[in-house]
């Protein structure tokens, strides 16, 4: 009776108040934060899943539809390729379910066969038609349009993407609008796990700090002490994390920086050509021009020659991004290196007039990817004749060494400045960047030949004088390095295949 006594009257001392209100304070404080964490990895969740959905129409399908595809339902073999393509490259969890539709409602293609010309009254989103952004939405599948997804899943997570078709303007209405059904039962697990792990590690931070700061009731002055001094030590760190902040902003904006200037000269650099080319075809369309074979000789040679241009840039885009794919094989083939230079001279047509070849006869084959090897020396050809007076020779010679075969590519032009060697093989460099400036180009050849030449296991080293010219000198082993038993079978130079570019794989 005297121990219950001593309870039912007892009353908190000054820790104990601190002790009960501290955990009372927290307790709360765990209870709203568990709220926000909740709503903020609910959000972060559906933000990846748009963000996965844009990728896949911006980065991938729209590069594989072509307008005819937009004029209404896709059907035949076109269906049947477009869907191929769609199940093999996007059709992978979570996404189950493509439709695209047309700016009026009807879905011109879907890999449900059955949707496709179907009509759905409030379909598409309208801001995704007015091309205002991509627009998420969770369905529980009750809708009329969604009568064959509702075997796919429970609850579907539903992104519509405006689409703007490849050499169109991201800006007004588009071209179409994507929709990419993804299964939510997948995000949802992904963002209970994030909650749960989030919320145990808050708790147990909470439960902590519960527990370190009992004691401040009988240390409260030293462990204020201690609290600056920790205090003082957060600002620092702080302070460090902000600069290192600052730093990565302007990275971000130096990388986005690049990237619009890329833009604005890939788009200038493709429209030249395409213009040259479209503006002979239609000086060739008129009458007075019929019967002037001399005129109509002339302006087929100019088609040609732009159209040889706009194929090297193009080879070149692409070859850019084959380079970047790790896994891309190499085909390791015996050849000689003469004929090789010979071919790719023969591809520059009456500019390769100026090419002197210099190559010994008796020059050992070579055994590496005949193709690579081909786009460095087309790249360090067109590189010389882009950058040196047209009434300059450019020399490309070779010789073997200590098992290895060196080749180059010297010509008389007008040079690069010291300052820039440095960064001439860097990606979408130019030594001019201005809005003027003279020469073409991406700014990816020189970068290209030095990552192929990385990839075959060479090196490549330039000496150059302003108003001098310059020397690429690109350094190659004669047979690559193999494990017993993996000897890769070798052609004779008759039998090799004729060199051409080759595009990078999607």
């Amino acid at each position: 009776m005297r121990a219950l006594r001593r309870i039912l009257t007892w009353r908190p001392g000054l820790v104990g108040s601190f002790a009960l209100a501290s955990l009372m304070a927290f307790a709360v404080l765990w209870g709203a934060l568990s709220l926000v964490v909740s709503r903020q990895v609910v959000q972060s969740g559906q933000q990846d899943a748009e963000f996965h959905a844009q990728f896949v129409t911006n980065s991938i399908l729209r590069h594989e539809l072509a307008s005819q595809d937009l004029t209404g339902p896709v059907r035949g073999a076109a269906y049947r390729s477009l869907d191929r393509f769609v199940r093999t490259r996007i059709l992978q969890p979570p996404v189950v379910r493509v439709k695209i539709w047309s700016l009026d409602g009807m879905v011109l293609y879907s890999d449900e066969p059955r949707l496709a010309g179907k009509t759905f009254q409030g379909d598409p989103d309208a801001e995704a038609v007015a091309g205002e952004g991509a627009v998420s939405e969770v369905t529980d599948l009750n809708e009329a349009e969604n009568v064959y997804e509702r075997g796919l899943a429970p609850k579907l997570l539903a992104t519509y993407v405006p689409l703007y078709l490849p050499g169109t303007s991201e800006e007004g209405r588009p071209d179409g609008v994507v929709e990419l059904y993804q299964d939510y039962s997948s995000i949802q697990s992904s963002t209970t796990a994030l909650f749960h792990t989030r919320l145990l590690t808050l708790g147990a931070g909470l439960l902590v700090l519960y527990v370190v700061l009992l004691p401040i009731a009988f240390r409260t002055s030293r462990r204020v002490r201690r609290q600056n001094d920790q205090l003082e030590e957060q600002a620092r760190r702080l302070e460090d994390l902000l600069a290192r902040e600052q730093e990565t902003v302007a990275e971000l904006r130096r990388l986005n920086q690049m990237q619009n200037d890329f833009v604005a000269v890939a788009s200038h650099e493709l429209r030249t050509p395409l213009t040259a080319i479209l503006g002979y075809v239609k000086t060739l369309q008129r009458p007075e021009f019929e019967d002037d074979q001399v005129a109509r000789r002339e302006f087929l040679a100019a088609t040609e020659r732009q159209g040889e241009r706009l194929f090297r840039l193009v080879a070149n885009l692409l070859s850019a991004a084959l380079v970047d794919n790790r896994d891309a094989a190499l085909d390791f083939r015996a050849f000689g290196f003469g004929a090789l230079a010979a071919e790719v001279r023969e591809g520059f047509h009456h500019s390769g007039e100026r090419i002197r070849l210099a190559i010994p006869p008796n020059l050992p084959p070579i055994e590496t990817d005949r193709d690579r090897t081909g786009e460095i020396v087309a790249n360090l050809m067109d590189n010389a004749l882009k950058y040196s007076p047209a009434d300059t020779p450019i020399e490309v010679g070779a010789k073997s060494e200590d098992g290895h075969l060196r080749f180059w590519v010297a010509d008389e032009g007008i040079g690069i400045e010291p300052e820039d060697l440095g960064r001439i093989f860097d990606r979408f460099y130019q030594t001019d960047q201005s809005s003027t400036r003279r020469y073409g180009g991406v700014g990816l050849g020189l970068h290209l030949v030095k990552q192929l030449t990385h990839t075959l296991g060479g090196s490549i080293e330039v000496e150059s004088a302003p108003g001098v010219g310059s020397t690429f000198t690109v350094t190659l082993p004669l047979r690559p390095v193999r494990a017993a038993g993996n000897e890769p079978s070798a052609l004779p130079d008759s039998a090799a295949p004729r060199w051409r570019p080759q595009p990078a794989t999607r």
